[in-house]
C-alpha cells in the first residue's frame, strides 16, 4: 500500500462564522493539515492501493467531520496525476 498526498480545496458557503473556527479545529484534529496560502484548503496523508481510493477516503473523512454543521460545502480534490474530483454537499441542520 502506499502512501499519497491529497490536496482538498474547499469552499464553505453559509457557514457560521461561530461554527467556522469549531470546524477548522475538527479538521486539524482529524489529520487535515491546513494550507496557509488558501483560506480554505487543506493536504492530508492517506495510505491506500491506489490515488482513486486515497481520494475517496480523503473525502468519506472530511465529509465525515463536516456533516454535523449546517452549510453547503464544495471541493476539488485531487492526488497525484489522476482526475480531480469535484464534489458539491449541502449538510442540513
Amino acid at each position: 500500500m502506499a502512501t499519497f498526498n491529497v490536496l482538498l480545496a474547499t469552499e464553505l458557503n453559509d457557514l457560521n462564522e461561530g461554527l467556522e473556527s469549531e470546524l477548522l479545529l475538527r479538521l486539524e484534529e482529524a489529520c487535515f493539515e491546513r494550507i496557509p496560502t488558501l483560506k480554505y484548503a487543506w493536504e492530508i496523508e492517506v495510505d491506500a492501493p491506489d490515488e482513486s481510493d486515497a481520494k475517496s477516503d480523503a473525502v468519506e473523512k472530511f465529509v465525515n467531520v463536516c456533516r454535523t454543521y449546517p452549510f453547503e460545502l464544495k471541493m476539488l480534490v485531487h492526488a497525484g496525476t489522476g482526475q480531480i474530483l469535484r464534489r458539491k454537499k449541502t449538510f442540513e441542520p
